[in-house]
């Protein structure tokens, strides 16, 4: 009798042991939610319709026509994309040619929808809840008409909100929505709207001279990389409870062409032509010796897209922008580790983690 019962107790106890590490793997996280789960994106700038991205996976397996792979009867989209961002389950491609953002499903790039209406020239964007905020160069010619266009998640419609300056980047923090008033050197604010209401309830004047071009949130603050259109630069921090300037680090002045702002674990790394420079962020003391410089060749695409993460420096090369830029992945004392062949015009890294 005890023979007869052991065989489906053994059973039974297998059966257990595989759903609660099923279960186990579901709670940690480890459980794919798809083909490009994990790994990151090099979103490309070239005129198009183009392959819109590169997919490098956790393991180093380079594919340049990812969105090519997952939709076999679709063709490329876009041209002149500017932003990636995503939501918990949704990616975001804005493109400047055809005045549009792709929405993709985030983990197997299947094409989702595209929303095209209420764009002019798009830029940057961001997710808060069922919303997604895009900035909106307008006219290019006045700043007057800049504005950031609203998606609603549920249904794709789109409203707007005219901001009256100059808007570019664009980040979310503490139920806010931060619009860096600056490019190439002009505006000196940030412009904050309350996502849930869809209107602007304040600016934060950076000063004279302080044009806002890219910035990074870390902890409870928002890190802005601001210049002066060839001057001096610095790197104004805003505590994002009370969206008050609380420090200020000036650059060097030998520095005039600061272009991009990452933080890592306690270091905040910026750029200055083709070089990266690092500093302690709750002790700037800042040296003129960079981490790392890398040759090249390109007169506008250099260091064009940056950023640092988990011990890597990512720097992507827009070349000619007419021809496969590349990309190049650093470690922290600036030995070169890989070296990326991407489509055209890479300008920035985005992780699918």
């Amino acid at each position: 009798m005890n023979r007869i019962l052991k065989f489906p107790l053994y059973l039974m106890a297998i059966a257990i042991l595989f759903t609660s590490c099923s279960e186990d793997d579901d709670v940690n996280g480890t459980a794919p939610r798809g083909e490009y789960d994990g790994g990151y994106f090099i979103l490309h700038e070239g005129g198009g319709p183009l392959s819109p991205f590169t997919y490098v996976d956790d393991n180093g397996t380079v594919d340049t026509n990812a969105f090519e792979t997952a939709n076999p009867t679709e063709l490329p989209f876009g041209g002149f994309n500017q932003d990636m961002f995503f939501s918990d389950d949704r990616a975001f491609v804005i493109s400047g040619q055809s005045s549009s953002v792709t929405v993709l499903d985030r983990f197997s790039l299947s094409l989702i929808n595209t929303v095209d209406t209420d764009f002019e020239n798009p830029r940057y964007g961001v997710v808060v809840g069922n919303k997604a905020f895009v900035t909106n160069s307008g006219d290019f010619m006045s700043t007057a008409d800049d504005f950031v266009t609203v998606i609603d998640l549920n249904d794709y419609s789109t409203s707007t909100i005219v901001v009256g300056d100059v808007v570019n980047r664009i980040y979310a923090a503490n139920n806010n929505v931060y619009v860096l008033n600056g490019s190439f050197g002009s505006g000196n604010a940030i412009t904050v709207i309350n996502p849930d209401s869809e209107s602007i309830i304040g600016t934060i004047d950076l000063g004279a001279g302080n044009s806002p071009d890219t910035a990074v949130l870390n902890a409870n603050s928002l890190y802005v990389l601001a210049n002066n259109g060839g001057a001096t630069g610095s790197v104004i921090e805003i505590n994002i409870g009370t969206n008050a300037i609380v420090n200020t680090v000036s650059l060097p002045a030998s520095l005039t062409t600061p272009k991009h702002i990452s933080i890592d674990g306690a270091t905040t790394y910026f750029t200055n032509g083709t070089a990266v420079y690092g500093y302690a962020t709750n002790n700037p003391q800042i040296s003129t010796t960079p981490v790392l410089e890398y040759n090249s060749s390109s007169s506008f695409g250099a260091m064009y897209g940056f950023t640092v993460k988990d011990g890597i420096i990512y720097i992507a090369d827009a070349g000619d922008f007419v021809s496969n830029g590349q990309a190049f992945e650093y470690d922290l004392n600036g030995n070169l580790m890989t070296t990326i062949s991407t489509g055209v015009a890479p300008n920035g890294f985005f992780f699918n983690d």
